[in-house]
């Protein structure tokens, strides 16, 4: 058996790195309930059969119990800060020995400052009924351990069909050119690959401290035609979601999507300017690419019941809204808005089990908007929530910072 430990990063490595204001850029910590645990969901690989007992409901028997499971976890993440996207020319060893090659790579910083989320058996919150946990932030978590992933990922044209097609890069470990690119940064500093960052213990630091461990990401061969980019990083954080799909279980990681742009071309590479953002435009149909090309989601449609216990609307399903990029329309909402409910939403709200009528009537609160419907003694309300953007009269709308943000891929 091999035994593996794990080394404390030092002193040197916690050396703070003056930078001018606005080059380091610090990623907003997104840490928030809906981390912490699944919808609810019959339980995979279990099959029961379902009766109706005398004395109690059905829900207090083992079929009722399997019926809605939900799965809870303390959640931790690393507070992340970087200082751009470039691209330099380095030395490396090729096919015909010795050459000169163009690289891209980005320089992290990496801090642990505590940023945990955990839940202690005492009372409901209310925001989230169903859990009957109450949120404690800033406790301790054990088992943090960081384990970076970083791709490249971006679109370019093809020279023979002039169509966009997407490329992706893996970041590689490459000591000759990482030894390269920190003597351009900053020498005195250590710079870590992601297979000896995965070996370190990241220490914790004040909130208030600049301290951190240092690492770089390193990409090759990138097609000099890419533009429309986005650097994935996971390992950030231990937080996932729960997929149940046609019978099967699937697992997404949070994941932090950085988004960049340039013009492509393969003049002068390493001279080019990697903006951190995206291009901000007012035609429609360029609003319409930029969603495509930086895969941003689209409005979903969210299922809430209304717990009386607490007082509130408790989330149990999430549908996709559908949402054609060619005309703007979600394909769901006319039908909630003529008073039907769409088999997708019906079928999502009957997995998390509750026995819906797939002819049971709608109540439009708001057209296009909010829903309700009441089913069993129990009432439902339906809402269209956008996540990035939201249609607009002409196009779509831009509704929050899209330079960053946490998806689960």
């Amino acid at each position: 058996m091999v035994v593996a430990f794990l080394s404390t990063a030092s002193a040197q490595d916690l050396k703070y790195k003056p930078y001018a204001p606005g080059v380091l850029k610090s990623i907003p910590s997104a840490l928030d309930v809906r981390d912490s645990f699944s919808l609810p969901m019959p339980m995979p690989g279990v099959k029961l059969n379902q009766y109706s007992p005398g004395e109690v409901s059905v829900d207090q028997t083992l079929y009722g119990h399997a019926r809605r499971v939900m799965f809870f976890r303390d959640v931790w993440q690393y507070d992340f800060a970087f200082t751009g996207l470039r691209q330099v020319s380095l030395s490396t060893l090729g096919n015909k020995g010795q050459e000169d090659r163009n690289v891209w790579y980005m320089i992290y910083r990496v801090r642990d400052i505590g940023e945990t989320m955990t839940y202690d058996e005492v009372k409901k919150d209310p925001a989230f009924d169903q859990i009957h946990h109450e949120l404690k932030r800033g406790e301790d978590v054990a088992d943090r351990h960081f384990l970076p992933r970083f791709s490249l990922e971006g679109w370019v044209t093809d020279p023979k069909t002039k169509a966009y097609k997407k490329v992706v890069y893996r970041n590689v470990v490459a000591p000759r050119l990482a030894r390269q690119i920190r003597k351009r940064e900053d020498p005195s500093v250590a710079l870590y690959d992601s297979v000896e960052m995965s070996k370190l213990e990241i220490p914790k630091v004040d909130p208030d401290s600049e301290a951190g461990v240092w690492g770089v990401a390193i990409w090759e061969d990138v097609d000099p035609n890419i533009d429309y980019v986005s650097v994935y990083g996971s390992g950030l954080t231990n937080a996932y979601r729960i997929i149940q799909k046609d019978g099967e279980i699937s697992f997404k990681k949070k994941t932090l999507q950085l988004n960049f742009w340039r013009p492509g071309d393969r003049i002068d590479e390493s001279k080019d300017n990697v903006r951190f953002g995206i291009p901000l435009v007012d035609d429609p149909r360029e609003q319409v690419l930029i969603a495509r090309r930086y895969d941003l989601p689209g409005p979903v449609l969210r299922s809430y019941i209304f717990s009386k216990d607490a007082d509130s609307e408790v989330l149990i399903a999430e549908t996709d809204a559908m949402v054609n990029l060619k005309d703007f329309k979600s394909a769901i909402t006319p039908v909630l808005n003529k008073g039907n409910l769409p088999a997708s939403v019906a079928e999502a709200i009957t997995k998390v089990g509750y026995d819906i009528d797939p002819d049971v009537g709608v109540d439009a609160v708001i057209q296009g908007e909010k829903w309700i419907f009441s089913q069993g003694g129990e009432r439902f309300v339906l809402k269209l929530e956008p996540l990035f953007w939201e249609p607009s009269f002409e196009g779509i709308r831009f509704i929050k910072r899209l330079d960053s943000m946490w998806i689960y891929r």
